[in-house]
Order: structure tokens, then C-alpha cells, then sequence
């Protein structure tokens, strides 16, 4: 979901080159590169040294690149030049007033952007908590059970006599994510865990393993792998004195881990945040369905390419099970079954096998309603009813037909991040200021509280 543009020899060293007509930008400047319907966020970093000379830097804020070295070319009072080989890009831009026009160009590809001085991170994250917190922040590390060291942030609610507080441990979803499950400067992880310490409940979220602090490979990993992570840092948030009921939030492949502990009787309480519930093969369908939908590709063109798609994840779950990985031919599979699709959409198919991981063909053979069938804690589920990418209907109607007893939430107008959207498509998640919707932080807070009680 955030690989948008592969970002290559990241240096945390800022290339410097005079510039001409004694010109120096300073500042932040924010552009976007339109790619099909999904807008990609730069940022610019220029600075001024005391001798009038410009560096630059590029941050890449949907992948959390940062300080990605910029070479300045030529920087005059009307023109600017940039360029970072080990990357493959340019930017060459006309100056205006306020307003920079160019084009961006990475390995043959020309986009045209256009860059404006950035607004404080402030005022497009309103909700991102800012220090001083009336509460206790502690960064922490806690031991997989393969032995892979675990880095994350304890959030603890100032301790009352003779009393303790619920806890919950945050899993993240799909993806290499940091401790605050950040994306597009958003950092829901980080909002759920204040409010949460502001009103007595306890939490730890963490980086996935091989992501920021955490050690450990993440390619070489799947859900499982995170499952048993998850598991020990609710065993590890037991430890801690003063720390009561201990339950787990996760979020869309975090909720369905939620649900594999619950089946193990690990947490207290679950809460799931458009957790998948129906099939990951059906999921990841459904996500094609709307993806083809998209693309302009509808009628029996859609459908000859789902029952290929839904035939190849067969053959990829089924190698998943056994503990293998060899290349599929969908060709001959549509050969086979007699499908006609259109070639793009083999095209697409082919260079899939060449990017598969164990993680996805498990994921594929993963059924998360055997799991929530076995579930004897209190659950909450909050599906939004914009989400693309976790339909909110079917995976609720899953959890409650399997576990009766479970709370669900269908909130209106909200997306598969827990913000107010319009469309619900992803392309909106960067365009909006709010992290995640104030009811949902309010819904989490009461349920929590009432395992207490």
C-alpha cells in the first residue's frame, strides 16, 4: 500500500552545490505526484547556510523516507535544478512568488508537480499529540519468542494507591509499519494511545519486527510470526506492576491476528479496527474486484479475470500450506479452465510471481472465522461503512454469526483508517486532516472500561 515509488540508497547526508545569482530557498516546500487516481506527497527540504548556499533534501512522507539527499544543479532567482542519481530522479522547476512549477522525472517517467510552502505538521495532523503528556512514556523492548528483540513505547496513565489500570497491546496492519502505525504523517497509534492514557487505560504499541527499532527480518515473517510478536507483548505488558485486564486492538491485518489470540485464550478482551474476518483469499477478491472495477474493466472481462485471480490464490494458499514456493503459470491456468482475459491483466498476474512472499500465500489460506469462532473474551468490532479495502457488511456479519456475544460497530462515513471520508478510497487518506474519528476513540474507551467494571 505504500510502495507507491521505490525510493533507492537512502543517505542521511545532504549533497550541497552553489547556487548561481546568489538565490537561497529555505523551507519546506510540498508537492504531489499524480500517479493514475493516487496522489504521492514530497517534500522539498531547502536549506541556507551562512555563506548563501541552498542544500536539499526530499522526504517521501506515504513510505516514511526521510532526508533522501538532493543534489541542487542550479538555483537562480527564477529556476531551480535538483537531481538524486542513486534514485533515478530530477526536479526542474520555474520560481513564482510563492509557488514553484516543474516536472519530476525517476527512470524515464515525467510527472508534473507543483511545490507550495509547506504548512506546519500541526495544522494537517491536528490530532498528532504533542508533549508535555499528563502521563508516563516509556520506550521499552520485549523479546519474541524466536528471540528477536522488539522495540516499542509504553503509554501508562500516573498511578492511583492500591489500584490498577486496564492495558491494551496495538497491533498493526499489513505492511512494514512503526510503533504508530504511521501513513501520510498520520500516526493513529499514537492518537489511540494518548487519548487512551488520558483517561486510564495503559498501552504498548510497537515497531514490527525488521521496522524502525525492532530487530528481525519482516520479509521472511507472516501473520503468524506477527501473531506470536503480538502474543509476547501482552505477556510482557503483565508484567508490568499496577497493569489489570490486558487486551489487544488491532487493525485490518492486526484484527485478524486479534482474533488468532483470542482463539488462544491470550487477551482479555479484543478489539478490532476492520479486522478481516471473511477469508483472506476472499478479501484480497474483493480488493481485485474493486481495483478491476477501477481500471474501467467490467463485464465479462471482470469476470473471466476474478475466476483466474481466485483460481492462481488457490494455487498459491495451497503452496502456502505445504511450506512451498514455485512459480504459477496463469496461462495455462486459463488455458485450463477455459478463461479468456485481457492481457494486461495476465501481464499483471506474471509480474505478481515475481514479488510473491510466504507472508501473502498464507495470508490467502487464512480463514479467520474458525479463529472468532473460538473466541470466549468480550469483542469489539468497528467496521467503517466507506472502507475499500475491508467490506464492512460481510466481515461484521461474519464475526457476529460465529461469536454472537460480540459488540459490532457499523459507523457511518467512515474509512478503513477511522476517518470521516467521502469516497472511503484510499486516495483520500493523505487529503484528510483527521487521523481517526472521535467516536471510535470514545466506543474503544467504553468498552475498555466496562471489562473493568
Amino acid at each position: 500500500m505504500k510502495n507507491f515509488i521505490r525510493l533507492y540508497g537512502l543517505v542521511a547526508v545532504m549533497a550541497v552545490l552553489f547556487c548561481v545569482d546568489a538565490l537561497a530557498l529555505d523551507g519546506a516546500w510540498r508537492g504531489e505526484l499524480a500517479i493514475g487516481e493516487m496522489k504521492i506527497p514530497l517534500v522539498f527540504n531547502f536549506a541556507e547556510n551562512g555563506a548563501g548556499e541552498t542544500s536539499c533534501s526530499m522526504d517521501s512522507p506515504s513510505q516514511g523516507a526521510k532526508e533522501i539527499p538532493m543534489r541542487v544543479v542550479l538555483c537562480t532567482s527564477d529556476s531551480i535544478s535538483l537531481e538524486c542519481n542513486s534514485i533515478g530522479v530530477k526536479f526542474n522547476g520555474n520560481i513564482s512568488d510563492d509557488t514553484i512549477v516543474g516536472k519530476f522525472v525517476q527512470r524515464g517517467f515525467t510527472f508534473p508537480m507543483t511545490l507550495k510552502p509547506d504548512t506546519p505538521l500541526q495544522e494537517r495532523r491536528p490530532q498528532t499529540p504533542q508533549p508535555p503528556y499528563p502521563y508516563i512514556v516509556k520506550d521499552t523492548v520485549f523479546m519474541a519468542p524466536d528471540g528477536v528483540e522488539l522495540s516499542g513505547t509504553l503509554s501508562i496513565p500516573l498511578p492511583e494507591k492500591n489500584g490498577t489500570v486496564p492495558a491494551v497491546v496495538m497491533v498493526t496492519g499489513s505492511g512494514p509499519q512503526n510503533r504508530d502505525e504511521e501513513l501520510f504523517e498520520h500516526k493513529p497509534f499514537a492518537v489511540i494511545a494518548d487519548y487512551l492514557a488520558r483517561n486510564g487505560v495503559a498501552s504498548l504499541r510497537y515497531d514490527d519486527r525488521g521496522t524502525g527499532k525492532s530487530k528481525g527480518d519482516f520479509v521472511k515473517s507472516t501473520t503468524y510470526t506477527f501473531k506470536d510478536d503480538a502474543k509476547s507483548g501482552i505477556e510482557f505488558m503483565r508484567t508490568i506492576p499496577g497493569i489489570g485486564k490486558t487486551g489487544v486492538i488491532g487493525h485490518s491485518e492486526g484484527g485478524t491476528i486479534a482474533f488468532m489470540l483470542g482463539a488462544e485464550n491470550v487477551p482479555d478482551f479484543i478489539i478490532s479496527l476492520a479486522g478481516l474476518a471473511v477469508s483472506g483469499k476472499d478479501g484480497l477478491v474483493a480488493q481485485n474486484a474493486r481495483t478491476l472495477e477501477k481500471s474501467g474493466i467490467t463485464g465479462r472481462d471482470k469476470e473471466n479475470s476474478l475466476a483466474l485471480i481466485s483460481c492462481l490464490f488457490d494455487e498459491m494458499a495451497a503452496q502456502g500450506k505445504a511450506g512451498v514456493s514455485t512459480p504459477i503459470d496463469s496461462d495455462s491456468i486459463a488455458k485450463v479452465q477455459g478463461i479468456e482475459v485481457p492481457q494486461e491483466i495476465l501481464s499483471t498476474l506474471k509480474s505478481t510471481q515475481k514479488v510473491r512472499t510466504s507472508w501473502f500465500d498464507i495470508l490467502l489460506g487464512i480463514n479467520p472465522a474458525e479463529d472468532i469462532a473460538c473466541i470466549k473474551c468480550p469483542v469489539l468490532a468497528i467496521n467503517g461503512d466507506k472502507d475499500t479495502q475491508v467490506e464492512a457488511e460481510p466481515n461484521l456479519a461474519i464475526i457476529k454469526e460465529n461469536c454472537p456475544s460480540a459488540e459490532i460497530r457499523m459507523m457511518p462515513s467512515l474509512n478503513h483508517m477511522m476517518q470521516h471520508a467521502q469516497t472511503g478510497d484510499m486516495t483520500e487518506y493523505n487529503e484528510i486532516r483527521e487521523t481517526i474519528s472521535p467516536e471510535v476513540l470514545e466506543i474503544i474507551l467504553e468498552f475498555i472500561k466496562n471489562q473493568s467494571k
